[in-house]
């Protein structure tokens, strides 16, 4: 009995853990970031010669690159979890930041190529396997709740930004504007 209580509350923990960590990716890190550079590089002109060529490797050429550039922007992602645990929070953010254009072209590779890459039988699997994860997740009712409590803290975000900041110009421009009035007032002094 307490054993099983025990268990419940650690597969919880775990479960939490998860689902935090897939929401601050999903919507953070993937929406607001890596996403609008997903776009920018299908968008590019290099890029969709880069994809023609990509195509006409030789499918173990193009899963070892795949995969080289899939490890290392994973374990550029792991180290910069390890940096932020031991307290090297600017180089950890750094080194994140650098990785996620790196990661947005592995996503968009991954796309380009995604029939010769699922050819492999056993890379087929644990893509699957991967999918099959992430709908386990967003099948918890701790997602559906945390989803929806992230997309209200969204919206009272986006109400007061619109509030307090729409139809003001940016800080800089606020700045911009009082140099101006100053160095106006500046060389009125001046001239008198």
């Amino acid at each position: 009995m307490f054993f099983q209580k025990l268990l419940d509350r650690l597969i919880l923990l775990i479960q939490l853990i998860l689902v935090v960590i897939f929401i601050v990716f999903e919507e953070v890190i993937w929406e607001g970031i890596a996403q609008p550079i997903y776009r920018y590089f299908h968008e590019l002109h290099i890029l969709q010669v880069l994809e023609a060529k990509l195509q006409k490797l030789n499918r173990y050429v193009l899963l070892v690159l795949f995969l080289i550039l899939f490890v290392s922007v994973e374990g550029a992602g792991m180290l910069a979890g390890v940096m932020l645990m031991q307290g090297r929070v600017v180089t950890a953010v750094l080194l994140y930041g650098a990785k996620i254009p790196i990661a947005a072209f592995v996503f968009w590779m991954f796309h380009a190529t995604e029939s010769t890459l699922l050819s492999f039988d056993w890379f087929r699997w644990a893509y699957e396997k991967i999918l099959a994860f992430f709908d386990w997740i967003k099948e918890r009712e701790m997602y559906r709740k945390a989803r929806e409590m992230f997309r209200e803290v969204k919206a009272s975000f986006r109400a007061f930004k619109e509030k307090y900041f729409s139809g003001e110009p940016t800080l800089s421009k606020r700045f911009e504007r009082l140099y101006r009035v100053v160095k106006k007032a500046l060389k009125g002094r001046e001239q008198s």
